[in-house]
């Protein structure tokens, strides 16, 4: 057994790949709107969920491409608040500042994007596993990531994130998985 590991952008790293040639992936791609890696173009900063949503469907289709006919895709993705908190900062709030000035002080830097109230929790895990499932991946599994030691949070409304999801999809419905 051999692993290979990648780096780099995903999209044209992924691109340059043969197809069928990977058994497996394990990813967790930048989730929406937590970090700015000072990078043109990079994932996570779309302006609404749809539209991050639509970038990771895209990057995935090419990676379903990469991946043998009976290969699988592991997915840790994490969710996100519509609005409040601190989150992504650096080059994206000063490009923006402007256009967020009134929500910096009392709610972060950002309000909620069209149709998201205030402090609305997103669903992002969900939503990317459902676009994946009607792109045509075979929706295998949600594995919880129960963190017992969880970083805690500076919120006084809600509880504090003590899990992330890892999705388990399969190009066909009948894949290589070996249980040991």
């Amino acid at each position: 057994m051999s692993v290979r590991i990648i780096t780099g952008d995903c999209r044209t790293a992924v691109a340059s790949m043969e197809s069928e040639s990977v058994q497996c992936i394990v990813t967790s791609p930048p989730y929406w709107r937590q970090r700015d890696y000072n990078m043109a173009g990079q994932i996570g900063l779309e302006q609404t969920p749809d539209e991050y949503i639509a970038e990771m469907v895209a990057v995935f289709a090419e990676a379903r491409r990469v991946l043998k006919a009976d290969g699988t895709l592991w997915v840790n993705i994490g969710d996100k608040w519509a609005s409040g908190g601190n989150g992504g900062g650096g080059s994206f709030m000063d490009s923006r500042s402007a256009a967020w000035a009134d929500a910096a002080g009392a709610k972060g830097w950002r309000s909620p994007p069209p149709g998201y109230k205030d402090k609305d929790l997103i669903g992002i895990p969900w939503m990317l596993a459902f676009a994946l499932r009607a792109d045509g991946w075979f929706l295998r599994q949600c594995n919880v990531w129960a963190k017992p030691n969880c970083m805690p949070e500076s919120v006084s409304d809600r509880t504090t994130i003590s899990h992330e999801y890892v999705f388990h999809l399969s190009k066909c419905n009948s894949y290589f998985y070996n249980i040991d």
